[in-house]
């Protein structure tokens, strides 16, 4: 009698899951590593946080300018996103699927095209160089996101209960903030979690259209990167990786707190 073979060895779950975290994990620690060394110096320093504590004034109204026009993008993504996805969840036209297409293009495009041919109609508006452009040129070239997350949780929406809204004389305004809101919630979440991080990350539409006068976190940062200067960049790319993860962290206990509190499931 042969006995049967028990094949190749898996790997635990465990495991794969140390591999994953650590994947993730080496880039940050070498980051913390860079930002507590020096040139030509072998042992740890705080050079790099002292200076920014130093210059704080500037890196605070950097970041405080990023964090305005990436949160200005999710609402203005959000409120432009509504009326088009609720129509394409509820169509069911032979063109539906094309329109759609055509709403998310800005996606599929290089930026960097988009934004140079658009940038002259900037100019001659007047939007240069001011932060309602940068947010209109950021809202645009993300709002895809959020487009295709709403049209994910309205196409999840029983339209019977917007029916049973309507019979019990709620208006427009009302059935919206009362019945379909709290289903669009976590769609919402998700797409402006993508909408803002691209917002926020991006430093060529907000050099291009801004001209260096908008204050960016990016803008900020990048000068060190090519300075050579790692520990100060370093330090810059730590805080830059934190204040998304704390923000979505925070998003994600509140819309979960909001959920229980109307009894619906998370």
């Amino acid at each position: 009698m042969f006995e049967r073979s028990a094949g190749p060895a898996r790997c635990p779950d465990y495991l794969r899951l140390a591999a994953i975290a650590g994947l993730f994990a080496l880039p940050v620690v070498m980051l913390l590593f860079y930002s507590l060394s020096a040139r030509g110096q072998a042992e740890p320093t705080l050079r790099a946080w002292r200076y920014l504590f130093a210059e704080r004034r500037n890196f605070l109204s950097a970041l405080a300018s990023s964090l305005s026009y990436g949160f200005s993008a999710v609402i203005v993504a959000f409120v432009s996103c509504v009326l088009p996805a609720k129509a394409i969840a509820r169509a069911h036209g032979s063109h539906t699927a094309a329109i759609e297409a055509v709403l998310l293009t800005p996606a599929l495009l290089p930026s960097i095209s988009f934004a140079i041919g658009i940038h002259q109609l900037f100019i001659r508006a007047g939007l240069v160089d001011t932060w309602v452009g940068v947010l209109l040129i950021l809202s645009f070239v993300s709002y895809p996101y959020m487009l295709r997350a709403l049209i994910a949780s309205y196409e999840s929406i029983d339209p019977a209960y917007e029916q049973c809204a309507r019979n019990l004389g709620a208006g427009a305004l009302r059935t919206f903030l009362r019945v379909e809101l709290p289903f669009l919630l976590p769609g919402a979440a998700a797409g402006g979690s993508v909408v803002f991080l691209v917002a926020f990350s991006d430093y060529f539409l907000v050099f291009l259209v801004g001209g260096g006068i908008v204050p960016a976190f990016t803008s900020y940062l990048v000068p060190f990167i090519r300075s050579a200067d790692y520990s100060i960049a370093s330090a810059l790319s730590i805080i830059f990786l934190l204040v998304p993860i704390g923000l979505f962290v925070l998003q994600d206990r509140a819309l979960t707190l909001l959920l229980r509190r109307r009894g619906m499931s998370v």
